[in-house]
């Protein structure tokens, strides 16, 4: 139990934060290490997904470049390479956001109940395989409900200002209630899908503002952090890939560039894949904080336990 982070406190909103840097500080190995383990296929099939959509857009670029030169080509089998590679790469960042999504609430949970640091993978896993397809369930019902969202957001986009910071609260709240949704069936064996929906909603709304800002502050925090780390990277990348075209005397001829964009790409999934598994295990921080404002329970069961030892 060195350096356990209670999750179960009633903290404020500062508390929070705090809590979450303390868990990320002592569980980042351990959080590294499920998420490398169990993330290693997706990374491969990010990698060729790219790497289709590229030469598929590299090959457009060039029947494009050769019709207006007057030679004959047709771009309809390049349009096809770029068309099923983007679904597919969609379709991807779709299952991997479920997976992600599985493993961290799993991770959080187990932590929470064994009260260790730096779980071991498998024992993550066996969390998360239990609770995956229900997980697929949730995921279906909130892209059902995403268009309910889309329509609100259409309808706000036309309201100028107090439809924009509008627009800004429902897109936070609605990705908390999902998020909330998510950690509630993985933490709560008893739960079905919509115990868990029903759960969360009640939770969203019982610290409706202190679940935004939490989820605004600690969210822009972590994508700036982790994005900031890309921006070296891309510089480095954008001068070699620059002096390469410079070199060939176009982006079609340079295969350096091509193969730094896939690189670029691929990592830049890689990196939107661990920014949602933050963002959840900042949730699964957050259920706690207000499942036990809520229900007093860990504060009753400290209670009992006084008493008991008197």
């Amino acid at each position: 139990m060195s350096n356990y982070i209670e999750p179960r406190l009633r903290r404020d909103f500062g508390g929070i934060i705090t809590a979450f840097f303390n868990f990320m500080k002592a569980n980042i190995r351990g959080l590294l290490n499920v998420f490398i383990g169990y993330n290693g296929i997706f990374f491969i099939l990010f990698l060729i997904s790219v790497y289709f959509l590229i030469t598929g857009f590299v090959e457009f670029l060039i029947v494009e470049n050769l019709s207006a030169t007057g030679g004959d080509g047709s771009t309809d089998a390049a349009a096809i390479t770029m068309a099923i590679s983007s679904i597919g790469l969609f379709l991807l960042i779709g299952l991997a956001s479920i997976f992600n999504y599985a493993i961290s609430s799993s991770y959080v949970s187990l932590y929470e109940r064994r009260k260790e640091n730096n779980l071991s993978k498998r024992s993550v896993w066996q969390v998360a395989k239990k609770a995956f397809w229900g997980i697929v369930l949730i995921a279906v019902c909130a892209v059902v409900l995403y268009f309910v969202y889309a329509v609100v957001q259409i309808i706000l986009a036309f309201i100028p200002i107090l439809g924009m910071l509008i627009s800004l609260v429902i897109a936070l709240a609605f990705n908390a209630w999902i998020s909330l949704t998510i950690f509630s069936y993985v933490h709560n064996d008893d739960h079905n899908v919509f115990d868990a929906f029903g759960e969360a909603w009640q939770l969203l709304f019982s610290g409706f503002w202190k679940t935004l800002g939490v989820n605004f502050v600690l969210g822009s925090l972590v994508q700036i952090c982790i994005f900031s780390l890309q921006i070296v990277p891309a510089i480095i990348m954008g001068v070699i890939a620059f002096h390469a075209i410079e070199d060939t005397g176009s982006f079609t001829d340079s295969t350096i560039s091509h193969i730094l964009l896939i690189v670029f790409l691929t990592v830049f999934c890689v990196m939107l894949m661990f920014v949602q598994m933050i963002s959840q295990i900042i949730n699964g921080f957050l259920y706690f904080n207000l499942h036990e404002f809520k229900n007093n329970e860990y504060l009753r069961s400290r209670i009992t336990q006084i008493g008991a030892v008197e």
